[in-house]
C-alpha cells in the first residue's frame, strides 16, 4: 500500500494508486474482441454475415456510393464522439487495446516507452484520413460522378475481401503494437498513423464531454503519470479547467487515480472555446526543427516505399512502417547532433562515443532505406502510371468482348503497352503478387495481342480469394471469344447461381444462347434477370431484341423505351429504337430519338452515323455522307458507317471519294481483310485498272484459305487484264 501523509487537511500520495477503470475497460475490450469473434464464426459457419463493421469500410461510400454496415457504424460512432468525447478508441478499438498490452509487457520486462513528441507527425494521421475518406469524393466531384446511393451492403458473403491476408495481418498487428509503442511511446500508432482517430480527434473538439477539474486539484501530476495516451493532464487542467487534448481517450484512467477526487467526466463547454489561464504553463518541449523536417521526410518515403512493395495489402501497415521510418530518421540526426542518445533500455551514443549497436543500427537504416527504393519507391511509381493508363483504357475493356467492337486507336495502343510495362516492373519489384496487379498484367496481354499470356494471368487471378463474379464472367466472356461455347454458358451459369443479379453475366449468357439460335432459352434467361433486376437498362433492351424477333415490334418498342427512360444515354438502345421506329413508322419517329439522344451527347459518334442513315432513307444523300464523314473523324473504328460511306458514294458516282474511304479503313488497326476486297473493286469500277489488280494480288495475300476473298481477288485480276495470274490463285473450297 502506498505511503501517505496528512498536509493541510488534504491527502498527498507518494505514487499513483492502481486504476479500477483499467479493469473495466480491459473486460469490455475482452468483450469486444468476443463479439468480433462471434462476427466472424457466424461467417465461417454460414457463409454470409453482417458486413464489417470496420471504420475502413466507410471508404466503399466515399468511393462507390456504397452504405454498408461499416459506414453506419462509423458515423454512429463520429455522431457520439461529438457529445461524449474521443471514448471509441479507449474503450473498444481492438488496436488500442493491443498497445496497452504491448505497453504492459514492455514495462514488466524493464523497458518503458517514451513518447517521440512531433507536432509535425501528429498531422500524418489527419493526412492519412484525407487521403481515405475525402481525396475520393475531391476526385468524384472533379470528374462529375453523380453522389447517388449505388447499393446497400448491410451483408456480404467475401467478409474478409477487404482485408489483408493473414501474414501481413499478424506483421500490422506486430508493428502496430510492440515496435510501434517501443519506438513512438504508449499509444504511438495512434498518435502518428491512425486515421480513425484523427476523425475521431476532429469530433473530439466540438465535444462537450470532457474530463473536467474541480477547486480540489493540488497538481499533484499523477493524472498524468497514469495516462498511456501521453496527454499533460495536470498541466491542461490547471491551463483549461479540463483537458483539451484530442489524444484523450476517455480511458477514465486520471479520474481513477486522482487522490483528491479532483477529476470527473462531465459535459460543458467543448475543447475549441476553451481559453488559457494567464499563468499558464509551458507545455512539454518538442523535436527541433531539423528533426521535425526529418521525419516528415522519412515518414512519406516510408509510406510510399512500403505501398510499393506491398501494393494494396494494408494501408494501416504502410503508415505503421513509415512512423517507424519517421523515428529512425529522427534518431540519425540525433547520432549526428547530439552526445548522448539511448532507446528504452539501450544507449546508442555516450558522451559523444558511438555505441556498436549504434553503428548496426545506422548500417541497417541506410541498407533498409536504399532497398526501399528499387523494391519500393520503383512499384510505387509504376503503380501510379499503370493507374493512369488502367484509366485511359476503361472504354476498351468495356467493350472489348461486344460482339463487332471496335480495335484499339493508337492512343489506346500506347496505353495498353504502358500499362503492361509498368505491370511487369510492378510484379517483378514488389514483395506481393496482387489481384490489381494481375488483372492489370491480364489486360495488358489481352490489347496487345498476347492471348494465352491474357489466358494465364486471367487463370491466376481467379485462384484469388477474392476473385469475385466479374472476374469469373471475364473469364467466361474470353472462353466465348475463343470459341468454347460450351464453357463459356458453363461458366455464366456458375456465376448466376451464385449472384443471379449479375447483369453483365445474365447479358453475356442470353447473347451466347440467341447465337445459337436458343432463342427461347434466351428468352428466359433475360425474363429471369429482370425479376431480380427489373429496371435495368441493359436487360430492358436485350428482351426488346427478342421481342422483334418474336414478331413482336410494339412489345420491342415499349421495352426500348423504357431502357431509355431508365438510362437516357444508351447509344445501343436508341440506336435500335430509332431503327425500329423508322421501319415501323417513318425515318422521321427515328430521327427523332437520334436527335434527342444528340441532345445529350452532341459527339457520339453512333448515333451521328445512324442520323446519317435516317438522312438517306428520307432523300438526303448529302445531310447523310456529312453525318458518316462526321462519325468516322470522330471514331474512325466505326465499320457499319464506313462500310455505308463508301457505298453511297459508289452510288453517286463519286468513286476516287469512295476508294479513299475504304484506304483509311484499311490503316486501322485489325482492319477487315474484306475491306481490301471492297477496294479492288471500287478501283476496277472506276476505271483504275492497275490500282485494281494491285490491290487484288494484296488481297490473294492477305486471304489465306478464305476461299471467297480469293474469288474475289480472281475475278478482279481476270477483268483488268491478268487472267493468267488469276488462274494460278489456289481454288480452296467454299466452306
Amino acid at each position: 500500500m502506498a505511503a501517505s501523509d496528512s498536509q493541510g487537511g488534504k491527502t498527498t500520495i507518494r505514487g499513483p494508486r492502481a486504476s479500477r477503470a483499467t479493469r473495466w475497460r480491459a473486460g469490455v475490450l475482452i468483450l469486444v474482441h468476443l463479439l468480433a469473434a462471434i462476427h466472424i464464426a457466424h461467417w465461417m459457419s454460414t457463409g454470409r454475415t453482417v458486413s464489417p463493421l470496420e471504420p475502413s469500410e466507410a471508404m466503399e461510400f466515399a468511393k462507390y456510393s456504397v452504405v454498408n454496415a461499416g459506414l453506419i457504424f462509423f458515423a454512429i460512432t463520429i455522431l457520439s464522439t461529438l457529445i461524449l468525447g474521443r471514448w471509441f478508441c479507449g474503450w473498444a478499438c481492438h488496436l488500442v487495446a493491443l498497445q496497452d498490452l504491448s505497453r504492459a509487457l514492455l514495462i514488466r520486462v524493464g523497458l518503458r516507452p517514451r513518447p517521440l513528441r512531433s507536432r509535425w507527425m501528429a498531422l500524418m494521421p489527419i493526412v492519412a484520413a484525407g487521403y481515405m475518406f475525402l481525396w475520393p469524393v475531391i476526385y468524384r466531384l472533379w470528374i462529375g460522378d453523380p453522389f447517388e446511393v449505388t447499393g446497400v451492403e448491410l451483408t456480404r458473403e467475401g467478409f474478409w475481401d477487404t482485408f489483408p491476408a493473414w501474414w501481413p495481418a499478424l506483421f500490422t498487428f506486430v508493428l502496430c503494437g510492440f515496435v510501434a509503442v517501443y519506438f513512438l511511446g504508449a499509444k504511438g500508432f495512434c498518435t502518428y498513423a491512425c486515421p480513425y482517430g484523427a476523425v475521431f480527434g476532429l469530433a473530439d473538439r466540438l465535444s462537450p464531454g470532457r474530463i473536467r477539474v474541480t477547486e480540489d486539484c493540488v497538481q499533484c501530476g499523477h493524472c498524468t503519470a497514469t495516462c498511456t495516451s501521453n496527454v499533460d493532464i495536470s498541466r491542461e487542467v490547471h491551463d483549461y479547467g479540463m483537458v483539451v487534448d484530442p489524444g484523450c481517450m476517455k480511458c477514465m484512467d486520471c479520474v481513477s487515480v486522482c487522490p483528491e477526487n479532483a477529476l470527473h467526466f462531465g459535459l460543458g463547454k467543448p475543447a475549441i472555446l476553451a481559453r488559457k489561464r494567464e499563468d499558464a504553463r509551458p507545455p512539454k518541449p518538442r523535436l527541433p526543427l531539423v528533426e521535425e523536417a526529418t521525419a516528415a521526410l522519412a515518414f512519406t518515403f516510408g509510406y510510399f516505399a512500403i505501398r510499393g512493395f506491398y501494393q494494396e495489402r494494408g494501408f494501416l501497415l504502410s503508415v505503421g512502417i513509415a512512423a517507424v521510418f519517421a523515428f529512425l530518421g529522427v534518431t540519425a540526426v540525433r547520432l549526428v547532433r547530439r552526445r548522448d542518445v539511448r532507446f528504452p533500455g539501450v544507449v546508442l551514443k555516450e558522451g559523444g562515443k558511438l555505441r556498436p549497436i549504434a553503428l548496426a543500427l545506422g548500417g541497417g537504416t541506410l541498407a533498409l532505406s536504399a532497398s526501399a527504393v528499387p523494391f519500393g519507391l520503383v512499384p510505387e511509381v509504376n503503380t501510379w502510371k499503370a493507374n493512369r493508363a488502367w484509366v485511359e483504357l476503361e472504354d476498351a475493356r468495356a467493350r472489348w468482348f461486344e460482339p463487332g467492337r471496335a480495335g484499339l486507336d493508337e492512343a489506346e495502343l500506347a496505353s495498353a503497352e504502358r500499362l503492361l510495362e509498368s505491370s511487369r516492373v510492378i510484379r517483378a519489384r514488389s514483395g506481393v503478387r496482387s489481384l490489381q496487379n494481375t488483372m492489370r498484367l491480364a489486360w495488358g496481354s489481352l490489347f496487345v495481342g498476347d492471348i494465352p499470356g491474357f489466358e494465364e494471368r486471367l487463370s491466376e487471378a481467379l485462384l484469388f480469394g477474392r476473385a469475385g463474379v466479374g472476374l469469373r464472367t471475364l473469364a467466361a466472356d474470353q472462353m466465348r471469344a475463343r470459341g468454347d461455347l460450351p464453357r463459356a454458358e458453363a461458366a455464366y451459369r456458375a456465376v448466376l447461381a451464385e449472384v443471379p443479379e449479375h447483369v453483365p453475366a445474365v447479358v453475356r449468357l442470353a447473347e451466347l444462347l440467341g447465337q445459337s439460335n436458343r432463342l427461347e432459352e434466351a428468352r428466359g434467361v433475360v425474363d429471369a434477370g429482370l425479376l431480380l433486376s427489373p429496371d435495368s437498362p441493359p436487360l430492358l433492351s436485350q428482351r426488346g431484341t427478342f421481342r422483334l424477333i418474336a414478331g413482336d415490334p410494339e412489345g420491342a418498342v415499349e421495352d426500348l423505351r423504357a431502357a431509355l427512360a431508365l438510362n437516357p444515354e444508351f447509344i445501343e438502345a436508341r440506336v435500335r429504337l430509332a431503327e425500329l421506329l423508322a421501319q415501323s413508322k417513318g425515318a422521321d419517329e427515328g430521327r427523332a430519338v437520334i436527335e434527342e439522344g444528340l441532345a445529350l451527347m452532341p459527339d457520339a459518334p453512333p448515333l451521328i452515323a445512324q442520323r446519317g442513315v435516317l438522312s438517306l432513307v428520307a432523300g438526303d444523300p448529302d445531310g447523310a455522307i456529312e453525318d458518316l464523314q462526321r462519325a468516322l473523324t470522330l471514331d474512325p473504328s466505326l465499320a457499319a458507317a464506313r462500310d455505308q460511306l463508301w457505298r453511297l458514294l459508289m452510288e453517286l458516282n463519286r468513286g476516287a471519294e469512295s476508294a479513299r474511304v475504304i484506304r483509311e479503313g484499311l490503316l486501322l488497326d485489325g482492319a477487315p481483310v474484306v475491306l481490301r476486297a471492297h477496294l479492288a473493286q471500287v478501283l476496277f469500277m472506276t476505271g483504275d485498272r492497275d490500282g485494281a489488280a494491285a490491290e487484288a494480288r494484296r488481297l490473294a495475300a492477305e486471304a489465306g484459305d478464305n476461299a471467297a476473298l480469293l474469288q474475289v481477288a480472281r475475278e478482279v485480276l481476270r477483268a483488268a487484264g491478268f487472267a493468267a495470274e488469276a488462274d494460278r490463285l489456289p481454288v480452296p473450297a467454299m466452306r
